[in-house]
């Protein structure tokens, strides 16, 4: 009986473990990989964003705003982990947790204007360097008017 209930109780911890596993960025292949809204091939991979599903899913985005495009029209409880990458060091960031520098005159693959970093002093560096743009959250990046709401 003690056995029994040792061994359930280590199959539900791998369980456990695996599921977080499946929350996990996937690494993008330019080659294949291809943005779930528009369709454009995921070459500038600094700019690459995923959504995962609780299934497991993991859709592709060439930009953050083609990502915001898809949370509109996703239910909101499939969704497990947003996650955007670092500009300049390409590190998966949980979307909540990043930072943002925005100008409309940005270059991003669709043209949205939004930068991601994982720091808060990289993306106000950036900023200074481009002489423009605004430091955002992600709170602001809720409420920002992307251009397909528009």
């Amino acid at each position: 009986m003690r056995k029994t209930f040792l061994f359930i109780c280590i199959l539900l911890m791998l369980t456990a473990c695996q599921r977080e596993q499946a929350y996990e960025p996937e690494e993008i292949n330019p080659d294949i990989d291809v943005c779930m809204i528009c369709n454009m091939s995921i070459t500038a991979e600094n700019y690459a964003t995923e959504a995962i599903l609780k299934d497991g899913t993991v859709h592709k985005f060439d930009d953050i705003g083609c990502m915001f495009e898809f949370m509109k029209q996703e239910d909101k409880e499939n969704i497990a982990k947003l996650y955007v990458r670092d500009i300049e060091t390409s590190e998966w960031i949980e979307l909540e947790k990043a930072f943002f520098a925005y100008d409309r005159d940005y270059w991003t693959p669709m043209n949205y204007g939004v930068v991601s970093f994982a720091s808060e002093e990289n993306a106000k560096k950036y900023i200074e360097k481009e002489g423009k743009g605004q430091l955002w959250t992600y709170d602001q990046l809720l409420q920002h008017k992307w251009g397909f709401e528009q």
